[in-house]
């Protein structure tokens, strides 16, 4: 099974849901699968094991979560299959559901059980054959690839006053914008918030200019640890996170120094830790979903080193995952921003120009990011690395986010 979280937003770049994207099989072993969309949801609901795997706290907190659910698995024991999150599931049905009454039963059932209802794909000419049916809605989803998407939203708000409208597989800031503006939609989702600020300089803050030359020293083949450890002395907050993380590691022991503690903790973990808490400094004040996604690629990179053959430079591939959306941090070219921190070659390449020897995993994590199980299954065939792998890479890259920042 493959499976990813995708967030939707509120136009001030909170996360307002994440959505699963699942499927059971690899499409390339399994062919029948390539002309059946993105989910597999015969008889039951695909990749709700997610959530067996982490806790409500690994995401956001009140966030609502949608599962995509078609006339099949509509009439499965979703109440089983689905607990926990109170009052916060939207069962996101698509063009499949049927204007008909037997489905309309099942929804208001569900409905009164607690669970939220969407709708996508539905073409504008059908909407009146489902208004009996939409009037129990919650959320409906508008594909900005179908058409003009502040067109679409006068065309469906004739039918739908009173409907809450997301805007999905918006590509572009301009298209986020222009969303947003013509104040239809309340939700928004799609790859716009990957997309840098085309600006080719901005200052720093002198706080970070910081925080990116220490990480320029620590990524360095061999650095001196009394050097990193009189720099975080400097910094209270870092010196408190460092003493504790020592302490944690130490039995029957207790480390009163900074000194001490990079001692202990030794180069690597040392460059680990810093890169970690550095980067999701630079990132105050940006959308902490760039943070979290962040994060959760460098440990899925980590993860999956092995199965790239790489395993002798994991560290190296956690720090592509980390950096790769450093351009949207810093608001500044991905060359550049890359200068301000310190990272090989190889990592370089793969971010600016997309080649290289990590180029190939930055594609795989990308397109699984995406839920495009198409291009993930063909490269897992091309790499051949079995699908319970990267399942288990991704869904402890989850458990370890949230791990991290609830210790």
């Amino acid at each position: 099974m493959l499976a990813t979280l995708v967030p939707l937003f509120f136009e001030d770049m909170s996360v307002a849901s994440y959505c699963l994207y699942a499927q059971k099989e690899n499409m390339f072993e399994n062919p029948h699968l390539l002309a059946s969309g993105k989910y597999d949801g015969a008889g039951s609901i695909v990749g709700i094991e997610v959530f067996e795997s982490i806790s409500e706290d690994d995401l956001v907190a009140n966030c609502e979560i949608i599962i995509p659910i078609n006339n099949i698995s509509l009439f499965a024991n979703i109440e089983q299959q689905l607990t926990g999150f109170d009052g916060r599931i939207v069962l996101m049905m698509d063009q499949s559901l049927k204007p008909e009454e037997t489905y309309n039963k099942r929804l208001l059932d569900l409905k009164k059980k607690g669970f939220k209802l969407g709708v996508k794909d539905l073409p504008l000419k059908n909407i009146e054959d489902y208004k009996f049916m939409l009037k129990d809605f919650d959320l409906f989803l508008i594909n900005a690839d179908a058409g003009d998407i502040v067109e679409q939203a006068n065309a469906f708000r004739k039918l739908m006053p009173d409907m809450t409208f997301c805007a999905e597989n918006l590509h572009t800031k301009e298209e986020f914008d222009k969303a947003k503006e013509c104040g239809q939609y309340k939700i928004f989702e799609g790859t716009f918030f990957r997309v840098p600020i085309n600006k080719q300089d901005t200052e720093v803050t002198p706080i970070k200019i910081n925080y990116m030359k220490l990480m320029t020293v620590i990524n360095q083949s061999d650095f001196d640890l009394e050097d990193v450890a009189n720099v975080v002395a400097q910094d209270p907050a870092l010196s408190i996170e460092l003493l504790k993380i020592a302490n944690r590691l130490t039995i029957n022991s207790n480390i009163r120094s900074i000194n001490q503690a990079t001692a202990l903790l030794g180069q690597r973990e040392i460059r680990r830790w810093l890169n970690t808490t550095l980067f999701n400094e630079l990132a105050a004040g940006k959308p902490n979903e760039i943070t979290r996604l962040s994060l959760v690629r460098a440990r899925f990179a980590e993860n999956l080193s092995k199965a790239f053959d790489y395993a002798m430079r994991k560290d190296e591939l956690f720090l592509m995952g980390l950096f790769s959306l450093l351009n949207l941090i810093l608001d500044m070219p991905m060359e550049k921003a890359l200068e301000q921190v310190g990272v090989s070659n190889e990592i370089k390449k793969a971010l600016v120009s997309g080649d290289g020897i990590f180029a190939p995993q930055l594609e795989f994590l990308l397109s699984y990011e995406a839920g495009d199980w198409q291009e993930v299954s063909r490269l897992m065939v091309l790499h051949d690395i079995e699908m319970h792998v990267v399942y288990d890479a991704y869904v402890e890259a989850l458990e370890w986010y949230g791990e991290m920042f609830n210790s």
